[in-house]
């Protein structure tokens, strides 16, 4: 189903429920609402939307998690769902129980949780473990101490995913820089841009950028030219080809250009790296581009 340009007044709202009390304010965080349960399969999409931030993890079925403007995403056991007041949603369970323990909280610190980003629309690993019952069976409880334990217990936990999370996908990220370095390596003849490069990796252009230079050392256009060199070093000693065919099948239009490249990063005009390297008197003249890092 469609659904584009969904505003708040064609939405359903859950609205804040009462009992908040005095050191909530003071505090500056309230859990309102905690608890789950499981649910059926859910076939129509409903937008929503809620007064107050609420954290669901679905430990148990198969769910789905739709935002505007109209996307759709798959859930699993073990993924985490984070809303923030007004924020137009839904989610149910995926031809299957959504079975989920969830906790729904407001206030400054979460306020500025989420303005410094470690409150984010949308799913998240949250693991097997049902997390969020510790923090509910103490926020149950209406005692000033309980809340407070409540309180500290949700903000660490918070601040945890969010580490994780960022962990991860730091992890998720240099995977696929090795796997274009392997593609680099056997396209040698492609100038690939850096769009081109940032697209393999599935990353936007400034992500990508930071991301390979954090993994290789290097800056893309860099790193490209000097593994362009440090292959002509190999053919050279290798090969027969003509300093013109190396440079061809290395992806340079013109043979000078390689030349003159080649002596900026090696010290040498290449026919004379072909000639020290047969003779003996150098096994490798390369300044050692950094090409071995991953």
């Amino acid at each position: 189903m469609k659904h584009d340009k969904i505003t708040h007044e064609q939405c359903s709202v859950h609205r804040m429920p009462g009992g908040r009390q005095s050191l909530h304010e003071k505090y500056g965080l309230w859990i309102c609402r905690g608890g789950g349960g499981c649910s059926g399969p859910k076939e129509k999409i409903q937008p929503r939307y809620f007064e107050f931030y609420s954290i669901s993890h679905l430990y148990q079925g198969h769910g789905w998690y739709w935002r505007q403007p109209n996307i759709v995403e798959k859930m699993q056991p073990g993924h985490g769902i984070l809303i923030a007041p007004g924020f137009i949603h839904d989610y149910g369970g995926d031809k299957d129980s959504y079975t989920e323990d969830s906790l729904c909280f407001t206030g400054s610190v979460a306020d500025q949780l989420f303005r410094c980003g470690i409150i984010r629309n949308g799913i998240f690993e949250m693991g097997s473990a049902r997390r969020l019952l510790p923090v509910a069976k103490l926020a149950a409880d209406p005692s000033a101490d309980s809340q407070i334990q409540a309180n500290l217990a949700l903000q660490n936990l918070l601040v945890k995913l969010y580490l994780e999370n960022k962990a991860k996908k730091r992890g998720e990220r240099e995977p696929a820089v090795r796997r274009l370095i392997e593609e680099l390596k056997a396209t040698p003849e492609k100038w690939w841009t850096v769009e081109e490069m940032a697209s393999f990796c599935n990353l936007s252009t400034a992500q990508f950028r930071r991301v390979f230079q954090a993994a290789t050392g290097q800056s893309p256009k860099n790193y490209l030219d000097s593994m362009k060199v440090q292959m002509a070093t190999t053919l050279l000693c290798s090969t027969e080809e003509t300093v013109a065919e190396l440079a061809a099948s290395l992806g340079y239009l013109d043979p000078f250009h390689f030349s003159r490249r080649f002596k900026q990063l090696t010290g040498f005009a290449p026919a004379d790296y072909r000639h020290e390297a047969r003779h003996g008197h150098k096994e490798n003249t390369s300044q050692s581009p950094g090409l071995t890092i991953l």
